[in-house]
This record gives structure tokens, C-alpha cells and sequence, in this order.
């Protein structure tokens, strides 16, 4: 738990001079955010992430290849798309007796109130 002028203290600008522990920590904290942004910016670490970056995508680009002629991925992909195919088929078949069953309850509802029409 933080003491109450620490707390005051974050919360708005209190008019008293800040002790000698304040004004450390705040020393502290501007060269903390000093030394990260000349990080930052550091030509080095920037060449750095750039050179990284380059041969993540040039690993990322060998190994889509290597996938690419692998036996196995092949193989893979085939039974996969043979399955979608399936599964295709399949939910087209149960989509056209689901709209034959509608149909045919729709003509027998007619044709029982048509019967029923022509009785009364």
C-alpha cells in the first residue's frame, strides 16, 4: 500500500517542494524514459530488428516451400480437399431432401385444403 503522499502526490500536483526522495525517483524515471527512447532510436538496434526481420521472412519463404514439396504436406492437402469435397457433397444431398420433404408437405397441405374446398 503506498503512503498518503505518494498517493496525493500522483493524483494531482500538491503546491510543496518535492523531497529529496521525490525528486529521485522522478530523476530515475526521466532517465528510464530517456535511455528507452535513445534505445529506440538507435541506429543499431534498428539495422538490428530490420536484419531480423528480413531473415524471418526468408525462413518463413523456405519453409513454404519446403511444405510446398513435401510428400507428406501433399498427401495432406489431398485427403483434406477429397473431405471437403465429401462433406460438399453430403450437405448438398441433406439440403435437397430437407427441400423435397418441405415440398411435398407443402402440396399435400394444399391439396387437403383444395379436397376440403371442393367437399364443402
Amino acid at each position: 500500500m503506498k503512503n498518503p503522499r505518494n498517493a496525493v502526490g500522483e493524483t494531482e500536483q500538491v503546491g510543496r517542494p518535492l523531497s529529496m526522495k521525490e525528486r529521485a525517483k522522478k530523476a530515475r524515471h526521466e532517465a528510464y524514459v530517456l535511455a528507452k527512447e535513445r534505445k529506440k532510436n538507435d541506429p543499431r538496434t534498428i539495422q538490428f530488428t530490420e536484419k531480423m526481420k528480413e531473415r524471418r521472412r526468408e525462413a518463413n519463404a523456405q519453409a513454404k516451400i519446403r511444405r510446398k514439396n513435401d510428400p507428406k504436406q501433399i498427401a495432406l492437402k489431398e485427403k483434406l480437399k477429397k473431405d471437403r469435397q465429401q462433406a460438399s457433397k453430403l450437405a448438398k444431398e441433406q439440403r435437397k431432401a430437407k427441400a423435397e420433404a418441405t415440398k411435398k408437405a407443402e402440396r399435400a397441405s394444399k391439396d387437403a385444403r383444395l379436397k376440403a374446398s371442393i367437399r364443402a
